[in-house]
């Protein structure tokens, strides 16, 4: 063989070649940091009135005619049933001269409406398209339906039957969470909420707003009629002038037993302290899906459900957890099967993800998944907007999209632990039993 035709290196060395390329992409792949999130930006302006408006888009949705408009306030009140009536009959056939419900006639145009509330900020969320077709009459739509809407006596006595059958249990928590631990309902809901005061809330809302997001890529001519339709629509608004005060919830935590007999359900609430970046967002997040797969493998669960309210100031979390026919705790003490009690994980040094590194590993794996899929959806950053950021406070929807990235990808155990202290307080826990 002549030298041209030798190989260039022998086995043992091209074994030991492949070897140290294998080690060096498993290197690179330990050490890259994590899968690039979907990096928003953002361009503001006020409206004629002098409404902030923020708009967020992205490279993603170029090819997208999906906008979301997000109207939000802070008409602060203690009776939350007259928010929800409100917001419920605006979503309702409050079109003038109309018998169909608000969705019945966006439908056609490729268009839906929804509402948000908690005991300090409320929104009107409209789902439209950019289309010229469809975004033309859409805004004449809501110029319409927002400007005066009609609230109608039939709807408002159907609603408040239909109530009365079916109380809020978000209502009867928050009360005995925030304001009474001794009563499972609250004098006021026994109060009778009038048409008129449906009708002066609504005007309060008016008078009360904090901010309008337009989430989604928009064309210039798109844009323009935007604009000069939240312009119109909000010609009447005013800026919230209202603070809402740090509530002193209950200072011990209580049980209220309702009825005697089989546990049926339990409703619990918690108090959390207001979320300032955000490690204390996923910290929560971790924290609520440890705390749902948890109590959901219980043989004598049949399954329980989490809400978060992260409202500015008094933000809260709230559970249910529907029991089996038979509450048996005399079960295996193995760690996988063992008895918990839904109230030990309120307290961080019970909680399984902190203290088991593989369990916080799986679920912040699991979250940096969704959350990949999650950032490239208008109406989940609509969410963001006006669920968990607050335009006047240390959480804005610009540092939430600035610092989103970098956060998840250095998010360690002991910044969960660390910020999961500060974030809960298991004084506060409150607790309903339901038996049956």
């Amino acid at each position: 063989m002549s030298d041209s035709n030798k190989p260039l290196f022998s086995r043992p060395v091209l074994a030991a070649i492949m070897l140290f390329c294998t080690l060096a992409i498993w290197l690179l792949n330990l050490t890259a940091p994590g899968k690039k999130l979907a990096t928003p930006s953002i361009e503001t302006w006020t409206t004629t009135s002098g409404i902030p408006v923020i708009w967020l888009k992205q490279e993603q949705w170029q090819e997208s005619d999906k906008l979301e408009i997000r109207f939000t306030f802070r008409a602060a009140t203690t009776n939350t049933p007259l928010i929800q009536t409100t917001l419920a009959l605006l979503m309702s056939d409050s079109l003038p001269l109309s018998t169909a419900s608000i969705n019945q006639r966006l439908t056609p145009l490729a268009a839906s409406a929804s509402s948000y509330y908690d005991h300090e900020r409320q929104s009107i969320g409209i789902t439209l398209s950019s289309d010229p077709q469809y975004l033309v009459p859409t805004l004449s739509l809501l110029n319409n339906w927002l400007t005066a809407p009609e609230f109608k006596h039939r709807t408002f006595e159907n609603w408040q039957r239909q109530q009365q059958n079916n109380p809020q249990i978000q209502h009867q928590l928050e009360e005995i969470l925030f304001f009474d631990n001794t009563q499972p309902q609250r004098e006021s809901d026994n109060v009778t909420i009038s048409l008129q005061d449906v009708s002066n809330y609504y005007q309060h809302l008016t008078t009360s707003a904090t901010a309008i997001y337009i989430i989604g890529d928009m064309s210039a001519e798109a844009k323009m009629a935007i604009q000069n339709a939240i312009n119109t629509i909000s010609q009447d608004y005013r800026l919230s002038n209202e603070t809402v005060d740090n509530i002193q919830h209950a200072p011990l935590s209580a049980t209220i037993q309702q009825q005697e007999g089989e546990l049926w359900q339990t409703r619990s609430a918690l108090a959390l302290t207001p979320i300032t970046s955000v490690e204390d967002w996923i910290s929560l997040q971790i924290w609520g899906a440890d705390l749902v797969a948890t109590l959901n493998q219980q043989p004598h669960i049949d399954f329980a459900q989490l809400t978060l309210i992260l409202s500015p100031q008094n933000p809260w979390a709230w559970w249910s957890i529907q029991y089996g026919n038979n509450i048996n705790t005399d079960l295996p003490t193995d760690d996988a099967m063992r008895f918990i009690n839904a109230k030990s994980l309120i307290f961080v040094e019970e909680v399984p993800s902190i203290n088991h590194p593989k369990t916080f590993k799986m679920l912040l794996d699991n979250f940096k998944q969704q959350l990949e899929q999650q950032s490239l959806s208008p109406t989940w950053w609509s969410n963001i907007a006006t669920q968990v950021t607050n335009q006047n406070g240390p959480l804005t929807l610009e540092k939430f999209a600035t610092d989103y990235q970098e956060a998840i990808n250095n998010f360690s155990i002991e910044e969960y632990k660390t910020t999961l202290k500060t974030l809960l307080k298991p004084s506060s826990y409150q607790e309903i039993q339901v038996y049956q």
